[in-house]
């Protein structure tokens, strides 16, 4: 039998927009940690099935945008269908392949605000995911993150693939970020509010390979 990653599993995107997911991630309770009402563009990082986009596009400026990003073509396919059903404005969903320092593209709005649920732990270094949203941002913007407790849980990913609150704070540190807020969201989930630190260098990388942390420091 083929290992698949957890978020392949059809058992996990049925969870996406379950009530399950909504116990999870209460919307109601991670919107009042996480202030949007002045929010022009925010970027949807890793947006599923579009659990969140009704809720952000409620959260922040009336006329402000959500720019969804996702790297399952099969996903996108199903959220712009249910775009253009549903006729929802001042949402545009687009691809974005997965890196291990992923960059926003140039084309969109420079956002003020990157919101990733559930996705830092997709990644074999989540500091260095966050180092590239960060630096995708204006100088300012907060990086939005819920991630998992190292709990069980019946979906999701195994527990020792999970990423504590202490490794992500550390991670984010490691790259000269601070921690502006932390907060616990539900049994299972915790939320960080994050920006660049009073060190940390805005501008993109050139191609140069750079030294990463080894894949047995992030995941212990």
């Amino acid at each position: 039998m083929i290992d698949i990653e957890y978020y392949y599993d059809p058992e996990y995107q049925n969870f996406l927009l379950s009530s399950k997911r909504r116990e999870l991630t209460p919307p109601e309770t991670v919107l009042k940690h996480f202030s949007l009402k002045d929010v022009q563009n925010i970027v949807d990082f890793g947006m599923g099935l579009g659990f969140w986009t009704e809720t952000l596009l409620k959260s922040i400026h009336k006329e402000g945008w959500v720019w969804g990003a996702e790297c399952n073509q099969d996903f996108l396919d199903e959220v712009l269908h249910w775009k253009n059903r549903e006729d929802i404005q001042r949402f545009t969903p687009f691809y974005m392949e997965k890196a291990d320092r992923p960059l926003l593209p140039e084309w969109i709005p420079v956002p003020e605000v990157v919101f990733a649920s559930l996705v830092l732990s997709t990644f074999a270094d989540p500091g260095q995911a966050m180092d590239g949203l960060v630096r995708s941002m204006k100088k300012g913007g907060k990086l939005i993150v819920l991630d998992w407790v190292k709990n069980e849980y019946p979906v999701g990913p195994r527990i020792n693939d999970k990423i504590s609150l202490d490794k992500m704070k550390f991670l984010a540190e490691q790259y000269k970020l601070e921690i502006v807020k932390t907060v616990r969201i539900s049994e299972n989930v915790y939320g960080l509010e994050i920006q660049s630190g009073p060190e940390f260098e805005y501008g993109y990388y050139d191609l140069r390979e750079e030294e990463t942390y080894s894949e047995e420091l992030i995941r212990s």
